[in-house]
């Protein structure tokens, strides 16, 4: 049909060179595709199959998964760039005209590999603990070859590189039992400051989650009277425990008459160790 078109035999040859190149890049990107999506489904599955399971560490499942999932995507490229027809030579010679950017990039790279290695060998954390880093408060979900990936309490998931844990603190909230809750607020009702330090503190003595003598104080102020609150608790009961308790205040302040003027502060701190 292509000679009825009056094309030359070198016009043919052509022709047929890009065809057979096409189905050739076509068979390559399938390839991977396939291989890159079996890869993923394989590692996801194992991953809760393994995670949780006593004895196995939820860090190490992670990252090495994680680790093998990129071997894996790395050969397969490899492998779909030799069923191209694309040699590597050509890869390298390209790679060597942006040298200076590949090597930025590589070098970030391994930094937050060797960072994801430090983690996985002192284990700070593990999956499923809760964490504050930096700003940031969750629990961990994953941890990767280049990331880690956490959960905060308003659903958000924080996906920061593996050298941002290795260069700053990370609290674990988890392996801390028990942790202190401190909350301040101001209210406008100064005269009737006694009597809601005191309620307070029976509503306080009152839950069993309080596990020591909680403290009660006030301070006056321009903005008002500043009451502060402190509590030891379980670290498994300390968000219902708070979100309840400040309900409770809101309710008896408005039994009283009285309105808060604004929190001023809402800390964590760690409590005493069992």
């Amino acid at each position: 049909m292509l000679g009825e078109l009056g094309l030359s035999e070198e016009a043919l040859k052509l022709l047929n060179q890009i065809a057979m190149r096409g189905a050739y890049i076509l068979v390559a990107v399938l390839f991977f595709i396939v291989v890159q999506r079996i890869a993923a489904s394989l590692i996801n599955s194992s991953k809760q199959k393994l995670q949780g399971r006593p004895g196995i560490s939820g860090i190490s499942v992670s990252f090495w998964l994680s680790f093998l999932y990129y071997v894996v995507v790395i050969v397969a490229f490899l492998g779909a760039l030799r069923i191209a027809g694309i040699s590597y030579t050509s890869i390298l010679a390209g790679v060597s005209i942006t040298g200076l950017i590949v090597g930025l990039a590589t070098q970030n790279i391994l930094s937050n590999l060797f960072a994801g290695m430090m983690i996985l060998a002192q284990k700070p954390f593990d999956i499923g603990d809760s964490v504050t880093i930096g700003s940031y408060t969750g629990t961990v979900k994953a941890i990767n070859v280049l990331t880690t990936t956490i959960e905060t309490l308003e659903r958000l998931e924080i996906t920061m590189p593996n050298k941002i844990l290795v260069d700053g603190p990370i609290v674990n909230n988890t392996k801390s039992p028990t942790r202190m809750w401190n909350f301040s607020f101001y209210m406008d009702c100064w005269e009737k400051y006694p009597v809601i330090k005191a309620r307070i503190g029976d509503l306080l003595k009152s839950d069993e989650r309080v596990m020591e003598e909680p403290m009660v104080f006030g301070k006056l102020t321009e903005k008002g009277v500043k009451i502060t609150i402190r509590a030891i608790t379980e670290t498994a009961q300390l968000v219902p425990m708070s979100r309840q308790i400040q309900d409770r205040i809101i309710n008896l302040l408005a039994e009283m008459g009285c309105k808060p003027l604004g929190v001023t502060e809402i800390t964590i701190q760690g409590g005493k160790s069992q």
